[in-house]
């Protein structure tokens, strides 16, 4: 889903161009609109907006702390392909081990 919406924020400045060259009554299907100056602008345009969206999703993407990563590895000649594991939560600690003891006299 993350590469579908960062393909689409790249092609937006592109097709708001488009659009842009049909409301200003120009062919937008001529070459000469399309010359390397615009195409470059819109491609550095489309690259902010897909990379803005990539690191505004590398920021504030949930993570569980209970989820680890294995990376892939082969043992004893078995390919083992990379996963995420849940792994059980820590135990919470008893109230009878979590109060401090009373001081003695």
């Amino acid at each position: 889903m993350r590469i579908a919406i960062n393909l689409l924020l790249f092609v937006l400045p592109f097709v708001l161009y488009f659009l842009w060259l049909h409301l200003k009554e120009r062919s937008p299907f001529l070459k000469e609109h399309w010359d390397r100056q615009p195409v470059i602008w819109l491609g550095l345009f489309g690259i902010v907006l897909g990379g803005g969206y990539f690191l505004y999703h590398l920021a504030y993407q949930v993570r569980d702390p209970n989820v680890v990563y294995r990376p892939a590895r082969v043992e004893n000649g078995i390919y083992y392909p990379a996963q995420m594991e849940r792994r059980s939560p820590p135990a919470a600690p008893s109230p009878a081990q979590s109060s401090p003891a009373p001081p003695s006299r």
